[in-house]
C-alpha cells in the first residue's frame, strides 16, 4: 500500500511541477487571499486516477474504495478511504516559493493505517505505518523534546479575520518565551520539519481532515502528539469532512507549556 501511495503522490508532483512558475487561473474559495488553481485540481484527479488503477490491480473494486479531497472530492463510506490533499501550500506554489507538497492517508474500515507526504520539489517522501514508525526516505523519524526556550515555533496565521486576529495575539503571547517563530504555509511539510526537528510546535487555528490525517500518524509514530486548542487529542472525522480543526503539534513534555497560552 505504501507504493501505491508513493506512485500516487508522484503522479500529482507531475502535475504540479509542470506548472510550477507558470500563469495560473486563480479561483477564491473564501477570499482572495483563500484560492486555488487548476493545478490543484489537476495533480488531485492525478492522484485518484493511479489511486483507482493500482487498488484495481490488487483487485480492489472500484465500489469498495472511496474518497475525500480538498478540491471538492467527498466519496464517502467505503472500506477503503483515501483522504487526499493535492496541494497543500498553494498560496506557496502559486507565488512561485517552492514550499509545498501532497499529502495521502489511507483508512481502512475507518481506521488510519497509513499516512504518507511528498515534496515535490525535493522528491523527499515522509511515510508512516501505523505501529511501524515513521520515515523521511528510509531515516527513521524521532521527535525530541526541548524546553520551550529552546523551541522553534512554527504558527500558521489563518485567511479568516476573526481566527488570524486571535493567532496573531496568541503568537504575541508565545514569541517571549520561545528561540523563534515561523510561518512557512505548509502544513504537510511544515509537519515533516516537525518530525525532523526543525519545528519543534506547530500551530494552527482552522484546518479541514486533508490538511491533518496524514500528518496525524506520522506525528504519533514519531513520537509527537496533535492536539485541539483544549488539549484534547485531536480524532479524525471521516463522517463530517468539512468539520474545522484547531491543531497544536508537539512533544509530550511540551502539552501543559503550549497550553497555558490556549487556556
Amino acid at each position: 500500500m505504501e507504493n501505491i501511495l508513493k506512485k500516487s503522490a508522484q503522479a500529482g508532483a507531475k502535475a504540479l511541477m509542470s506548472r510550477f512558475k507558470q500563469k495560473l487561473t486563480r479561483f477564491d474559495k473564501t477570499s482572495f487571499q483563500d484560492y486555488y488553481t487548476e493545478a490543484d485540481t489537476e495533480s488531485q484527479q492525478a492522484i485518484i486516477d493511479v489511486l483507482t488503477t493500482e487498488m484495481r490491480k490488487i483487485g480492489i473494486a472500484s465500489s469498495e474504495i472511496g474518497f475525500i479531497g480538498e478540491e471538492g472530492l467527498n466519496i464517502p463510506d467505503k472500506k477503503h478511504m483515501f483522504v487526499v490533499d493535492p496541494l497543500d501550500g498553494t498560496l506557496n506554489y502559486g507565488s512561485g516559493y517552492a514550499h509545498f507538497g501532497i499529502s495521502i492517508a489511507y483508512f481502512l474500515d475507518s481506521e488510519l493505517h497509513l499516512g504518507l507526504v511528498y515534496d515535490p520539489t525535493t522528491k523527499d517522501v515522509y511515510t508512516a505505518i501505523k505501529g511501524h514508525g515513521a520515515f523521511k526516505n528510509s531515516q527513521r523519524l524521532s521527535v525530541s523534546f526541548r524546553p520551550l526556550k529552546e523551541c522553534l515555533v512554527d504558527g500558521f496565521i489563518s485567511s479568516r479575520k476573526n481566527l488570524s486576529n486571535m493567532l496573531f495575539e496568541k503568537y504575541k503571547e508565545i514569541f517571549p518565551h520561545v528561540t523563534g517563530y515561523r510561518n512557512l504555509n505548509s502544513m504537510v511539510i511544515d509537519h515533516g520539519l516537525f518530525c525532523e526537528n526543525a519545528f519543534n510546535v506547530v500551530i494552527n487555528g482552522h484546518t479541514f481532515i486533508w490538511d491533518i490525517a496524514a500528518v496525524k500518524l506520522l506525528t504519533e509514530e514519531s513520537g509527537g502528539i496533535m492536539m485541539d486548542f483544549s488539549g484534547q487529542q485531536i480524532k479524525i472525522d471521516l463522517k463530517n469532512p468539512k468539520k474545522e480543526y484547531q491543531v497544536i503539534t508537539c512533544h509530550p513534555k511540551l502539552k501543559s507549556d503550549i497550553l497555558r497560552f490556549f487556556i
